[in-house]
């Protein structure tokens, strides 16, 4: 099993009240890869 990034664990422990959550670790997970929490920008055609 992979470690979740610092990051992603710190954002998920104040996104969530319960940290230690299945929730809250799917979120992290997704956070680290990239696809929650940060703005996409958009492109100009």
């Amino acid at each position: 099993m992979a470690k979740l990034c610092p990051a992603g664990k710190a954002a998920a422990k104040r996104k969530f009240k319960v940290y230690p959550s299945a929730y809250a670790n799917m979120w992290a997970s997704k956070y680290c890869k990239g696809k929650v929490g940060k703005k996409k920008s958009k492109k100009r055609r």
